[in-house]
């Protein structure tokens, strides 16, 4: 792989393999896992292109696989809206952006929702909410993911909030996800991330991220409702204190 020892091509597998299965219990978590297991020895723009179509590929798979999507699309369809119109919006911003103070005050907010959320079991939102707080979670979740490509959090925040059961949440998290992947490969097309080079490594990729992602599902299966809740939120409470250590060391 682009000259690397295979050593470090066996390294590459394990992490998006395991970004796979932890996306396959908790519906969540193959960016977090892979971009910051990659980029400790991998250049940015090459982890980057490794992750991009694995994300759009486990996603679709989750999303038809986890049961009809034409619910979550009724429910959320203003949530997916907003979320692509402020993926542009974001990706704006970039360039003008202080990005450590905003990683600095989401990351704070992520960690306090999760341990709060711990604490206070039985904070959930209303039906009447949903009308607003839907949009609401779709626009921050695309300003986070123009100006870092990590649109999750305030959206999964939403979901913890609305108690959804497993299966749906799992199915809508697929939905919305690939609704969103797909802007991101046009831009990372445009912007040379993805080329003749990486575009096939990027394929390649796929492969440990589906036997991750299957192994994941088959776990989900065996877990109650509560203990998935517990996965979700523990995994959320990591990507919270990743976007903190981003906003510090950069």
């Amino acid at each position: 792989m682009l000259g690397y020892d295979l050593t470090t091509v066996i390294l590459v597998i394990s992490i998006i393999a395991l970004g796979g299965l932890v996306k396959g219990v908790s519906g969540i978590g193959l960016p977090i896992v892979t971009i910051a297991g990659l980029s400790t020895f991998l250049p940015i723009h090459l982890v980057l292109a490794l992750s991009a179509i694995p994300i759009v590929m486990t996603n679709l798979w989750q999303a038809v696989h986890s049961g009809s999507w034409m619910e979550p699309l009724r429910r959320f369809w203003p949530m997916i809206v907003c979320l692509l119109a402020f993926i542009f919006v974001g990706a704006r911003l970039a360039v003008t952006i202080d990005e450590q103070m905003f990683f600095a005050i989401l990351g704070s907010v992520v960690v306090i929702f999760t341990l709060t959320t711990f604490l206070r079991p039985t904070l959930r939102l209303s039906p009447r909410a949903e009308r607003w707080g839907g949009p609401v979670a779709g626009a921050l979740g695309g300003l986070l993911g123009g100006v870092s490509t990590i649109w999750g959090p305030p959206m999964v925040m939403y979901f913890v909030m609305l108690h959804l059961p497993k299966d749906v949440f799992v199915r809508t998290v697929g939905l919305i996800w690939f609704s969103a992947s797909i802007p991101l490969i046009i831009a990372y097309v445009d912007n040379g991330i993805l080329n003749a080079e990486t575009i096939p490594l990027s394929l390649y990729a796929c492969i440990p991220g589906m036997v991750g992602l299957g192994v994941g599902q088959a776990i989900r299966r065996r877990i109650n409702p509560e203990t998935f809740r517990k996965v979700v939120l523990g995994l959320l409470f990591l990507i919270g204190l990743n976007l903190i250590r981003r906003a510090i060391i950069g």
